[in-house]
């Protein structure tokens, strides 16, 4: 995330809206799988939040994932346990009711002390899920994600997020002190945090693009070649960047050849951000490669999601002593990426014709050339 700036705007007016969308039911049974058999901590700001998101944690449960709930206010209906700060430095024997709680009923909610202000709140959060070995927060509060001037970011690393404490600055609301505890919980063994308001809940723990902002530890994606059980997302993003005009329509047929040659771009919990294919078969005589249905997430805009998946790509064709690779595409931003990535525009005469002859009548695309 280099060079992002996540300030905040001095001018409310700037920040976007986030328009908040029930998540696909595809996507939530592939993130209720991720979920399964881990504990997420989830911190919420009193009790009348705690009876929003019960349906969810209700859910989640049912998914056979614990579920740690922090709150400084709980019905007594639901048992809660109360903690101090003293109780999370006590070691095992002052956490033993909190783990079988979480062990046999697969939910705990425990009340923190109400004295508590931030950054103290998320401090006490951190503290907890360190003890347990909870390696993911969800913060709900309705500040939600951290905004700076171009609107929401949905996806931060530690690194971007220590050149904001560095600064001193707030963050769309959320304080110095705030993020600075944020940024020491994933730098001590916490992998993820989510924050987000609790009317998108569901959509930012169970869609791609998320509501809120998650921050991770790790500032990398790894690029990997597709394995069948991987398939089912990726052909989901397929189908996303077809349905947007990004990606040219395909058959069922077309789209499992592009998968069986395809590769995917992972961040941190199992968070799909991007496909491709390099399609060499067809052009084994020529030595070419075709990169085709190339397509990353919005939520990992300007993490080099794509530019990662080109780079691997590359890698494979030289393996394959390929002497060039190609793209077409009839979508501009498109277009403008691979200029980026230094490909040349070149004629559509210089594709093999097998290429030329597989695209639908009357479309015309821009070829993309670049010489391994």
């Amino acid at each position: 995330m280099n060079g992002v700036n996540l300030r905040a705007s001095a001018h409310p007016q700037a920040m976007e809206t986030t328009v908040i969308t029930a998540p696909d039911p595809a996507e939530k049974k592939f993130y209720l799988r991720s979920f399964r058999n881990r504990c997420l901590t989830i911190q919420v700001p009193d009790a009348a939040t705690v009876k929003v998101v019960a349906p969810l944690l209700e859910e989640l449960r049912a998914n056979e994932t614990m579920v740690l709930l922090l709150a400084p206010a709980v019905s007594a209906s639901l048992r809660p346990l109360r903690l101090t700060r003293r109780d999370l430095a006590g070691g095992p024997a002052r956490l033993a009711a909190l783990s079988a709680r979480l062990l046999e009923d697969g939910i705990a909610y425990v009340r923190r002390p109400a004295s508590l202000r931030a950054p103290a709140v998320f401090a006490f959060s951190r503290e907890l899920a360190l003890a347990l070995g909870s390696a993911k927060i969800v913060v709900v509060d309705e500040r939600g994600a951290l905004r700076n001037r171009g609107g929401r970011r949905s996806f931060v690393n530690a690194r971007a997020l220590a050149r904001v404490v560095g600064a001193g600055t707030s963050c769309g609301g959320w304080s110095s002190g705030e993020l600075q505890e944020m940024l020491l919980a994933v730098r001590s063994g916490i992998d993820f945090i989510n924050l987000t308001a609790a009317a998108g809940l569901a959509a930012e723990l169970y869609s791609y693009e998320g509501s809120g902002t998650l921050i991770t530890a790790q500032d990398y994606c790894k690029v990997e070649k597709l394995r069948i059980d991987q398939f089912h997302e990726a052909r989901r993003l397929l189908l996303r960047g077809e349905s947007q005009g990004f990606l040219l329509p395909r058959s069922e047929e077309q789209r499992a050849r592009l998968l069986l040659c395809g590769y995917g771009a992972w961040f941190g919990d199992r968070r799909v951000a991007g496909v491709a294919a390099l399609e060499t078969e067809s052009y084994r005589s020529q030595r070419l490669g075709e990169i085709a249905g190339l397509y990353t997430i919005t939520r990992f805009k300007g993490e080099g999601v794509g530019v990662g998946i080109i780079k691997k790509l590359e890698e494979v064709a030289r393996a394959a002593k390929l002497r060039a690779l190609f793209a077409c595409t009839s979508n501009d931003r498109a277009a403008a990426f691979f200029l980026r990535q230094g490909f040349e525009q070149v004629k559509s005469a210089r594709v093999p014709a097998s290429k030329r002859r597989s695209w639908p009548a009357g479309h015309r695309a821009a070829v993309f050339w670049r010489d391994l």
